[in-house]
């Protein structure tokens, strides 16, 4: 009877690990009644955690800002959080907050209506050569042009002038918008432009120079459009960086600490799935993802089982193997004599996921599938994607 054993990855305890374990017995059995489905946790016993509690974390930066109620920087900080991500943000924001609004007024000759006035201004601020020269001795000129035109070619540009709203309401954040659009594009290609960037002071100076200088109607008020954002973000901003620490040092302390903790010292996690495929009667196909892939590439290569099978998932050996990361095989060396037939499914839109078969030519076979989902729900959503037990089974004697 051919056992199946699970290997689970990064960041993995107890309950996640029943539930994971729980869907493969019941995936596999439905398929195949005759399979023996066990579980190898080893995180309990050898993944990351916080020795001291969590001491190393600045709780009284922490609490001093939760106690001042956030306040107008931590503000500032979560909108070019948002502005980093989407650009467009705040134009989508004030958009939405006028688009419903009948503003009537009746016809007046000679008026111009607002959509085309803020099309107007926009336009002659993409081709002003003020705007331009600021960009460029901000080390953004290579991005003016280009974010200008991404800009008023957008939909929420769009919807501002089929709402009706001001220029003057809209125009710190049109200039805001371009700028973040600018410092996006220059973050992606590097250049003398990072000071706008990663220089708070610089960017905030920069901004104001251009709206003032190119705002017909900017009077140094926000309008409108500031007293949207602001509305968005209250009672958003209290103990702010408390609990995007919080998320962070989790996160830390399990996914990123178990690769970390691997990485200096794998031994006693080998040993330990070794010992769990030695306790099981052969054939056994070992199911292994994420990092259970690492452990289970570098424990292979180093103490081979040619009767067992390994079915990596979701795994980035591959590209530990191009690194020269791996612990038991130097990038470069093939596979060795006694390394298990291995099967490598993947889902191109998991980044944690490599393909193998490139690397080891006919030692490998790499099979492709597609959960459906954006990364990082990809990398957990190979056990609900039937095709992923089709590729397991095919791997099973």
């Amino acid at each position: 009877m051919t056992a199946v054993l699970f290997v689970h990855g990064t960041g993995v305890r107890q309950k996640a690990f029943d539930a994971t374990l729980d869907v493969m017995t019941r995936s596999l059995l439905a398929r195949r009644p005759d399979l023996t489905v066990e579980g190898c946790f080893w995180g309990d016993a050898h993944g990351s955690r916080l020795f001291a509690g969590g001491a190393s974390v600045p709780v009284a930066d922490e609490v001093r800002d939760a106690e001042a109620g956030g306040g107008p920087e931590e503000a500032d900080v979560m909108v070019w959080e948002s502005l980093q991500e989407d650009p467009l943000f705040e134009l989508r924001l004030l958009a939405a907050a006028d688009a419903p609004q009948d503003r009537g007024g009746g016809f007046h000759p000679g008026r111009q209506p607002r959509g085309r006035a803020l099309e107007e201004q926009y336009g002659r601020f993409a081709a002003s050569g003020t705007a331009e020269s600021l960009f460029r001795e901000a080390g953004l000129g290579g991005e003016f042009a280009r974010s200008c035109r991404t800009v008023a070619a957008s939909r929420p540009f769009g919807d501002l002038g089929d709402g009706g709203v001001a220029p003057r309401d809209a125009w710190p954040v049109l200039v805001r918008a371009t700028v973040a659009e600018a410092l996006r594009g220059v973050e992606r290609a590097g250049g003398p432009g990072l000071r706008a960037v990663y220089d708070r002071e610089f960017r905030d100076e920069f901004l104001r120079a251009v709206t003032a200088a190119t705002g017909e109607e900017y009077r140094d008020v926000l309008g409108r459009a500031r007293q949207r954002v602001g509305t968005f973000f209250a009672g958003r901003t209290t103990s702010y960086v408390s609990r995007r620490r919080d998320a962070f040092t989790a996160t830390a302390s399990s996914v990123a600490g178990d690769i970390l903790l691997y990485q200096r010292d794998g031994s006693a996690v080998r040993r330990f799935v070794a010992d769990h495929i030695d306790r099981l009667e052969p054939p056994v196909v070992v199911v292994a993802h994420s990092l259970g892939g690492i452990i289970c590439a570098d424990l292979f290569a180093t103490a081979p089982r040619p009767e067992a099978r390994l079915v990596t998932v979701g795994t980035a050996a591959p590209l530990f193997w191009e690194l020269d990361a791996l612990w038991g095989l130097r990038a470069g060396a093939p596979l060795p004599t006694g390394f298990p037939p291995w099967t490598n499914i993947y889902d191109r839109r998991d980044f944690l996921a490599y393909v193998a078969a490139p690397l080891f030519g006919g030692r490998v076979r790499d099979i492709r599938v597609d959960n459906g989902q954006p990364f990082p729900r990809c990398h957990s959503a190979y056990w609900w994607n039937g095709a992923c037990w089709d590729a397991v089974l095919s791997a099973c004697p």
